[in-house]
């Protein structure tokens, strides 16, 4: 599914999304890990994740396949819900990260999907 990178590097590009309204809910957190462990990425991968660089981590998701960068595109998607409300911030953030990864453009509804049929 994907390598140790791709995995640290999705565990750093999920930050950007779950800092982005100052604050990071038990909800948020609870989602991350188990959506990070239903993928495979443990405790090695969080790990290198601290290591790596924000510019490292957008660099390595800009070389995935295509499918691969739809599901971390429609992750993102899914963080910014997983507390219950959709902060501007947050919003703004996966945007950024889409453009700068060269992520596929969705919306919330489409992530939610894309998610839910991967994990099916």
């Amino acid at each position: 599914m994907f390598t140790i990178e791709q995995k640290a590097a999705i565990v750093r590009i999920s930050f950007f999304i779950l800092y982005a309204d100052g604050k990071i809910e038990d909800r948020e957190m609870d989602f991350s890990f188990s959506m990070w462990q239903l993928i495979g990425i443990g405790e090695q991968d969080a790990e290198r994740a601290r290591t790596m660089t924000g510019i490292e981590a957008c660099n390595i998701v800009a070389q995935m396949a295509d499918e691969d960068k739809s599901f971390v595109c429609a992750l993102l998607g899914c963080l910014i819900i997983s507390d219950g409300e959709v902060a501007e911030e947050e919003v703004r953030i996966w945007r950024v990260l889409s453009e700068i990864c060269n992520l596929p453009s969705m919306s919330i509804e489409q992530a939610a999907a894309i998610v839910k049929a991967r994990l099916e």
